[in-house]
């Protein structure tokens, strides 16, 4: 069970009767415990690092295939042009007519795929948006429980 900034707060030393000060023992005890938190903070905001550097890499991995999407789209879309200026000219109305079809079958299937990466894109963002809100959160309860345990030792 970790322990939490009220518990630290509240932590109280009996006086040993030989002289004066705290209870050495129990001084130890509670630091020990303080060690073992700060420990599982410090592993908890590891994971969250390397859980972000898996997501920023994932995140490239997704912008560079929505480039190479936008790149196949512009491609078919030129593509298309050209061959509706080609296929407007020809006598056979049928073969013009799939052509179109299947040109048309291109560009819907890219602008499936684009759809897809900008999803995956927004996806990742805010994946990577909530791994930084977690590790901002735990760097934060590293620093007060941190900052706690000074205003502890000062006391001494």
């Amino acid at each position: 069970m970790p322990l939490t900034a009220a518990e630290v707060r509240a932590a109280r030393f009996g006086t040993t009767r030989l002289r004066t000060g705290y209870d050495m023992d129990e001084v130890d005890a509670f630091l020990d415990i303080i060690e073992a938190d700060v420990a599982q903070y410090a592993d908890e905001l590891q994971r969250a690092r390397d859980g972000e550097a898996v997501l920023r890499t994932q995140l490239d991995q997704v912008q560079a295939r929505l480039a190479m999407a936008e790149q196949r789209l512009s491609e078919a879309q030129e593509a298309t042009m050209r061959l509706q200026a080609v296929t407007g000219s020809a006598p056979e109305a049928a073969s013009s007519v799939e052509v179109t079809a299947e040109l048309q079958a291109v560009l819907e299937s890219n602008a499936e795929a684009a759809t897809v990466v900008t999803v995956a894109q927004r996806t990742a963002d805010e994946i990577v948006r909530l791994a930084q809100v977690r590790a901002d959160a735990i760097r934060a309860s590293v620093r007060t429980l941190l900052d706690q345990q000074r205003a502890l030792l000062d006391r001494d």
